[in-house]
């Protein structure tokens, strides 16, 4: 019968789908550190390169770039 199908169907989308228990090894447990660790690194090279940017452009660089006679204080 087609309505008893429907309805099994319906009933059987309508439970929670057993949850997944994955196993983590330790070679992944370690790649994972390590791109963490590269993460912050590239992280922290963009930062200190926004500051180092920030400090020039403060410090009298943004006349010469901007062609300016007097740099403003």
């Amino acid at each position: 019968d087609l309505n008893a199908q429907y309805e099994a169907e319906l009933s059987l989308i309508g439970r929670k789908a057993p949850e997944e228990k994955r196993e983590v090894s330790m070679s992944e447990k370690q790649e994972d550190y390590y791109r963490g660790f590269r993460s912050r690194v590239v992280l922290f090279w963009i930062i200190c390169n926004f500051g180092l940017v920030a400090t020039v452009l403060s410090t009298a660089g943004l006349s010469r770039i901007s062609g300016t006679k007097n740099p403003v204080d």
